[in-house]
């Protein structure tokens, strides 16, 4: 129950106002580039800056919020993320590039600091935090659901071409100026004068020193990265794949359902790894779903018709929530207290890296073949990947 001084409406609203506006372009964030008539190389270097820009800001934008308020940052996120929507609304290569590198800044600056204000500002008011974690999560999860199946209908107003997407950017302006004066007008926040400032130096001289008194963190970290190369493989590159499946682009609505089942689908699969984490070998069973993961992309891209790729795909998705739970698991297990923030702060940093990498490796493969040819040769990379990195970490992980 809710206490009576909290009142969450407005912290919902607000989110539910910026994952909207994410989520009518996670169906088309592929398509936005490729519609302008840019090839695949192009779309992974902009894929690239969009990454670089979320990893830079990752540290910076959360010193910002401690210093100068979760409202503060969220708003700075909002903005960064208006100006460069406007920026991809043009056809402009520069401004495309612009475009995402400020929205790459709006989603650092933007993600977990209004969610941490209403965590923090609903236990003073005496909720329970897995009452409050369960709203954000319902929260999220629906607005991005609802914002994919109206980024699909949007793609089917816009007109073939450069202007396929301007319906669905047109529309993410409109959610972003509604979080922005939700935000404004609804929700106080007083800074406290006394903060507690700690210099790069010695947040890094901390990572060193948990990492070297922990073997198992920097294997986990690794695995992390390698996780980040799966994600940004799939979630760059499905939607120019899907689209070719198509059989024109009256069935584009087909991108939005997609994104909408796979959220569904990883729903389901959170469910099942709370199940799964109840068993005693969790590592085991980590590095056995990131290999099955694998073999599955191989599979995806070998499908010619559109349910088969529907069905792969959902079974990746629901693959890939049972290791989200089973990971978050395991870094919990391990890291202490006195740590855990960092720890996450890292491992977040490493999915951001690995995103880069297979963004700038994938750059290179294009040159040789197509986006069939690059699932195929990064699933083997992880697959080699994780075998190296499973005997460690099954030798280094804490016995209960």
């Amino acid at each position: 129950m809710l206490s009576s001084t909290f009142f969450p409406a407005s912290y919902l609203a607000s989110l539910s106002a910026s994952y909207l506006a994410l989520g009518v372009t996670l169906p088309a964030m592929s398509l936005i580039v490729i519609s302008k008539g840019y090839p695949l190389e192009y779309l992974a270097v902009i894929m690239v800056m969009y990454s670089v820009a979320v990893m830079v800001a990752e540290v910076p934008s959360g010193v910002f919020a401690d210093t100068w308020g979760r409202k503060a940052s969220f708003l700075l996120g909002i903005a960064f993320s208006l100006v460069g929507t406007f920026c991809i609304l043009f056809n402009s290569l520069f401004l495309l590039g612009l475009g995402f590198l400020l929205t790459g800044l709006g989603r650092a600056f933007g993600s977990g600091s209004l969610d941490a204000k209403y965590i923090e500002d609903g236990q003073r008011s005496g909720n329970k935090l897995e009452d409050l974690v369960y709203a954000l999560e319902l929260n999220s999860g629906i607005s991005l659901s609802v914002g994919a199946l109206l980024g699909g209908w949007l793609l089917t107003l816009g007109r073939e071409g450069s202007s396929l997407t301007q319906p669905l950017l047109l529309v993410r302006i409109l959610f972003l100026v509604g979080a922005m004066v939700i935000v404004t007008f609804s929700i106080k926040e007083e800074v406290s004068k006394e903060v507690k400032r700690s210099s790069y130096g010695e947040q890094f001289r901390l990572f060193a020193s948990v990492l070297r008194s922990s073997p198992f963190l920097v294997y986990y970290s690794a695995s992390v990265l390698l996780q980040g190369m799966l994600l940004a493989s799939l979630e760059s590159y499905w939607q120019p794949y899907l689209q070719a499946l198509l059989q024109d682009d009256s069935m584009l609505w087909i991108l939005g359902m997609t994104t909408a089942l796979i959220f569904s689908i990883s729903i389901l699969g959170s469910l099942a790894g709370k199940i799964v984490v109840k068993k005693n070998n969790s590592i085991g069973i980590y590095c056995v779903l990131f290999i099955l993961v694998y073999i599955l992309q191989i599979l995806l891209s070998m499908t010619e018709h559109v349910i088969l790729f529907l069905g792969v795909f959902s079974l990746i998705y629901l693959l890939l929530g049972v290791l989200s739970v089973v990971g978050s698991y395991v870094l919990n297990k391990v890291a202490e207290d006195r740590i855990r923030t960092s720890m996450i702060s890292l491992s977040s940093f490493s999915l951001q890296v690995g995103g880069v990498l297979i963004n700038a490796f994938a750059a290179s493969l294009f040159l040789i073949g197509g986006i069939v040819f690059f699932w195929k040769v990064s699933a083997l990379v992880g697959i080699l990947g994780i075998l190296f990195l499973t005997k460690p970490m099954l030798q280094h992980f804490p016995r209960s």
